[in-house]
């Protein structure tokens, strides 16, 4: 016979708590969940229906939350979780770099809309971009990959140990640091093909001063932008493919990997 006392549902109801914090702030900082588009009810929701079906799988220590010891407990849940989708964010933050630089590049810069994924303003290309992006990580199941992340890390760190060590703290800015440059290098080829562009044009500025070329510079960069963006697209999809493959193996060697992985 279930006997549903006080003191059973007090202590049912701080497991349920500290379990549904870090998936939270998980949900808060990842990419997909974290979408403007993504109302707060269907989050609350989501994290909500995540804690229920982890309850009973993970193990919770018995803490009282308003103490010291349970408000840190409370603490590293929010700050581990937020770790977890701030890393899967940051393939999404090299790719909106890349947008940013080919919007700049072709002189679309000015040419800004509401961004679904951040609710910001960011140029058309960026967003053309970070879609392709959020399609390529729900083709290669990030989605799903980022769930079972999530589930291991009750493992590995189990709460009320989940704060997260100096070596993971530096893992995470080296990998902000590889992964940003791999979208440099995949946007390099487009900003390369319209700076030669652009020196074509002011060549021809400088050897017949009288054709005005200026008054038509701006339309031939942005023709160029776009036709070079149709061209490498099968190469952008493919560097996408690997930003997000770059960012699962680091998030997994850093969150699975007490010591802070490579």
């Amino acid at each position: 016979m279930i006997v549903l006392d006080n003191a059973t549902l007090l202590d049912t109801l701080v497991a349920f708590m500290l379990v549904s914090a870090r998936i939270s702030a998980m949900l808060l900082a990842a990419p997909l969940f974290s979408a403007s588009s993504v109302s707060i009810p269907i989050r609350i929701i989501t994290a909500l229906t995540i804690a229920v079906m982890l309850l009973q799988a993970v193990p919770t220590p018995k803490v009282d939350i308003i103490s010291p010891e349970g408000a840190l407990a409370l603490a590293g849940e929010v700050i581990l979780g937020a770790a977890i989708g701030f890393l899967f964010q940051l393939g999404f933050a090299a790719v909106q770099l890349a947008g940013e630089q080919i919007a700049a590049s072709t002189g679309l810069g000015f040419a800004a809309m509401v961004d679904p994924q951040t609710g910001t303003q960011s140029p058309v290309i960026n967003q053309f971009l970070s879609i392709m992006m959020l399609l390529s990580f729900l083709t290669l199941e990030g989605h799903h990959l980022l769930l079972k992340l999530l589930a291991a890390s009750y493992q590995v760190l189990p709460i009320g140990a989940a704060f997260l060590n100096a070596n993971i703290l530096i893992g995470i800015a080296k990998a902000g640091a590889l992964i940003f440059s791999a979208g440099m290098l995949a946007c390099l080829p487009i900003i390369v093909a319209l700076f030669l562009v652009t020196l074509v044009i002011g060549i021809l500025t400088r050897v017949a001063p009288q054709m005005n070329l200026f008054s038509v510079g701006f339309a031939i960069s942005i023709l160029a932008g776009l036709t070079l963006l149709l061209v490498a697209l099968p190469s952008l999809t493919a560097s996408m493919a690997g930003i997000l493959d770059e960012t699962a193996n680091r998030a997994r060697a850093l969150i699975l990997n007490t010591d802070g992985g490579a």
